[in-house]
């Protein structure tokens, strides 16, 4: 789904982080859900979705008809063999198997800020969504860097400006923008008590150690509709 190379995705850490044991894990999916209003039955789809946790909650949970799309076949696959009736779709985000106006959400949780083309997956979100059909991400953002963000590294880790601007030309307006990064210290401080460093952490996140220095990170939640 344009989230770099398959075996980034198939990194023991970022299997992890899209298979539940993420910042906030589902405290943040059942924020999002609930500033979504979904209505029993409403079709949603998770992008990016690992092993098919969260497509599990909000099916078994949230009474929602979820299925889950993600670039590694081997994450999906994993998944299907956890609960056999998940609905799991290995593809690629910037090309989603699905029809015009089909969903009536989307959730990226963790896996924007490592996708490679992140405009196309806007794209590709709001075509299958139906006109005011809602939009909720989960990611690290900079929350302050003085150079520009294509400039600075090669993640795809933006200001709240920068992805406001995105969103806007792929036709979402933001209902909703939480800073979360309580959460991101927490899993960080875990992280380094379990590996007794961050470094892996960032490097697989696509971030140089100079640039930490240039951008203070943050977590953020964000909902956003479709302009009808």
């Amino acid at each position: 789904m344009g989230q770099g190379s398959p075996n980034l995705f198939e990194n023991n850490i970022f299997a992890n982080m899209r298979s539940g044991v993420r910042p906030g894990g589902f405290m943040l999916t059942k924020r999002i859900a609930a500033c979504c209003n979904f209505q029993h039955g409403a079709r949603v789809v998770d992008i990016g979705c690992g092993t098919g946790t969260t497509v599990e909650y909000l099916r078994d949970v949230g009474g929602l008809y979820a299925i889950g799309v993600d670039l590694s076949a081997l994450l999906v696959e994993q998944g299907k063999k956890r609960t056999g009736d998940l609905q799991l779709i290995q593809s690629s985000g910037e090309e989603l198997p699905f029809d015009d106006h089909s969903f009536d959400g989307v959730l990226a949780e963790c896996s924007l800020s490592v996708m490679s083309d992140v405009g196309r997956v806007f794209a590709e979100m709001n075509r299958i969504l139906v006109p005011g059909g809602k939009l909720g991400i989960t990611d690290l953002y900079a929350r302050d860097r003085s150079c520009n963000f294509g400039a600075c590294n090669s993640s795809g880790i933006m200001t709240y400006n920068e992805m406001a601007q995105v969103l806007r030309d792929h036709g979402f307006k933001i209902m909703v923008f939480e800073d979360q990064s309580r959460f991101l210290k927490e899993f960080v401080v875990k992280f380094i008590m379990e590996h007794g460093s961050a470094e892996e952490l960032w490097q697989c996140a696509g971030i140089e150690k100079s640039d930490k220095k240039t951008y203070k990170l943050g977590y953020y939640l964000l909902i956003a509709e479709k302009c009808s």
